[in-house]
């Protein structure tokens, strides 16, 4: 019986994660575009403007949307696993999903920045009761040494979705041109978000179908409190360490979420088919080793070398990256940096959920959002100034002159370098 609602829980989860993915990864491409559009930076198609695109001017409004949708999903993470480890997973995904609609129905209704942070501020939320308790539900159904195989089944449906999204956002845009000769600029940008509001009601009639499960829900919060407090000490201090880690990496990543797309539009290619083709080439080789990832970490029965291994690849790739100025070698880099993440998020996902008491996971996978989300909000504040002040800068480092966008890319490095050692010294894996 177990087995089966394991099995009927992971495909609902997997296709409506697929589906939505769909979706938000359809509008990655444009999104950029589409603000430097409003903000007044871009006046025509990007594809068609002459000189360079100053897309570090949009730098700073780019870091506040990344914030916004941060803020928002850090508390929400935090609390709602607490809630739904009292409430149940499945009314907690269901609301989120909803909300999730709602967000992409504003997105087309607005044209004003206020509105489009009002909208993401939304998103964030939804994302929070969506995602981190849709992994502590799998982790709640699997057996133990199947839950490395789950979460990398579930990543790779976004990763699957990641490889054909910007694509076809790409294309619906690029039809759209091609029938309206141009249209309305803005509107233009916008139409993949049209397919992100059918795809977030697809999902969510999707997920009306998931079992109730009743594996990992306790009564009352104080229980969930009780159980937290009753984690083996050694594993407790590895989840702290976890928690600690998440916010520093959630700093870098916002940092380079606001930075590499600008440094791309900027210094490398105007073209959004070109970002499309990149997202997707990123997204199509994470795939392979987020599946063999989860399978090995179950085969093994080991998570840490996996995560550690994956962490020392991609930050070094960071470093790489403002010192890029081909196309051709920024996919080559870019896609280093997909083959590690991919390699460590499913390893990660799995030890956390094997060092948390039953009954307490949906908290633990919201705290560790929590401190992700706080610092990734953080980061992408700070790497919208970063970026627009140095880059205009150039920099003299052992004798060569470098761009300025060094700075937000190996502040993030280093900073990468450092959750990896202290992942090595303080995390431990629990024994058998």
């Amino acid at each position: 019986m177990r087995e089966e609602i394991f099995r009927r829980t992971l495909i609902i989860v997997v296709a409506a994660s697929f589906v939505i993915n769909i979706g938000f990864s359809a509008l990655s491409p444009l999104f950029p575009y589409l603000i430097l559009a409003i903000k007044g930076v871009l006046k025509e198609l990007p594809e068609l403007s002459v000189g360079m695109i100053r897309a570090h001017e949009g730098a700073v409004e780019l870091g506040f949307l990344t914030a916004a949708f941060m803020i928002t999903r850090a508390p929400t993470a935090g609390a709602i696993g607490f809630v739904s480890d009292v409430i149940g997973k499945k009314r907690t995904i269901l609301l989120g999903m909803a909300l999730y609609t709602a967000s992409a129905l504003g997105f087309i209704l607005s044209n004003s920045l206020l509105l489009f942070i009002v909208f993401r501020a939304l998103q964030g939320i939804a994302s929070g009761m969506v995602w981190p308790v849709a992994e502590a539900l799998l982790a709640d159904v699997a057996p133990r040494w199947s839950r490395g195989k789950a979460i990398s089944i579930y990543a790779s449906s976004m990763m699957i979705a990641q490889i054909f999204g910007p694509s076809l956002g790409v294309a619906i845009y690029k039809l759209y041109v091609s029938m309206r000769g141009g249209g309305d600029l803005i509107f233009a940008l916008k139409t993949p978000i049209v397919l992100l509001a059918l795809l977030s009601l697809s999902s969510l009639l999707t997920l009306l179908s998931l079992p109730s499960v009743g594996g990992g829900r306790v009564e009352r919060f104080g229980e969930v409190v009780r159980r937290l407090r009753e984690t083996p000490r050694r594993a407790a201090r590895s989840l702290r360490v976890m928690y600690i880690n998440g916010a520093i990496n959630g700093f870098a990543m916002g940092i380079i979420q606001t930075v590499m797309i600008v440094y791309i539009i900027e210094r490398i290619v105007k073209d959004p088919m070109y970002i499309g083709v990149f997202f997707s080439i990123f997204a199509l080789l994470s795939l392979p080793t987020t599946l063999l990832a989860g399978y090995l970490s179950d085969r093994f029965r080991r998570r840490k070398p996996f995560v550690v291994f994956g962490y020392l690849i991609g930050r070094t790739a960071f470093f790489m990256i403002p010192l890029i100025r081909s196309y051709f070698i920024l996919l080559i880099v870019g896609s280093l940096i997909s083959l590690v993440f991919g390699l460590s998020m499913p390893a990660m996902r799995a030890l956390q959920a094997d060092l948390a008491m039953e009954g307490t996971r949906g908290s633990v996978f919201g705290l560790q959002q929590l401190f992700l989300n706080t610092g990734t909000f953080i980061g992408s504040i700070v790497g919208g100034y970063l970026t627009k002040i140095y880059a205009v800068e150039e920099i003299p480092v052992l004798g060569y002159t470098l761009s300025g966008y060094i700075v937000p890319f190996w502040t993030a490095g280093i900073l990468g370098f450092l959750t990896t050692a202290l992942f090595i010294i303080f995390v431990e894996e629990r024994g058998d």
